[in-house]
């Protein structure tokens, strides 16, 4: 998904943690299914490790997501501090080792990454020496 709040255009993320937890709890449920297939009838599973290992899981997922969360809230958290410097006159250096000096137009989210726009040069936050003051 993009948009475009007050000239910083935004993306959603593409990957989350379901798609990250499905495939492991599809694993899990092979696993599974193998190993109780595959047991003795005389010595059927402890219920105790059955369980450990479905807490386990759930574990795992909810870190998954959480995780996701917290990615999510960094990004937001750059974007709101991006957007606060348009029309702001910044000096950096860019990802090509460039130079780059001007005033910043738009904020862009490109692979993950929050660039500045500054004329026709992005400029990533990292890359920001100075943040001048306006000119009277």
């Amino acid at each position: 998904m993009v948009g475009t709040i007050g000239g910083a255009t935004t993306t959603s993320a593409t990957q989350g943690a379901s798609n990250r937890a499905s495939v492991s709890r599809e694993q899990f449920l092979k696993i599974l299914v193998t190993e109780l297939s595959s047991q003795n009838p005389m010595d059927p599973i402890d219920n105790t490790q059955f369980l450990n290992q479905l807490v386990g899981l759930q574990s795992l997922e909810q870190t998954a997501a959480l995780t996701d969360s917290l990615r999510t809230f960094e990004q937001f958290m750059q974007m709101s501090s991006a957007s606060s410097l348009i029309g702001k006159k910044v000096k950096g250096v860019n990802a090509a080792g460039q130079s780059v000096e001007g005033k910043v137009s738009k904020v862009v989210l490109d692979k993950g990454q929050i660039e500045l726009l500054v004329g026709d040069k992005k400029l990533p936050m990292s890359g920001i020496q100075e943040i001048l003051p306006d000119a009277p």
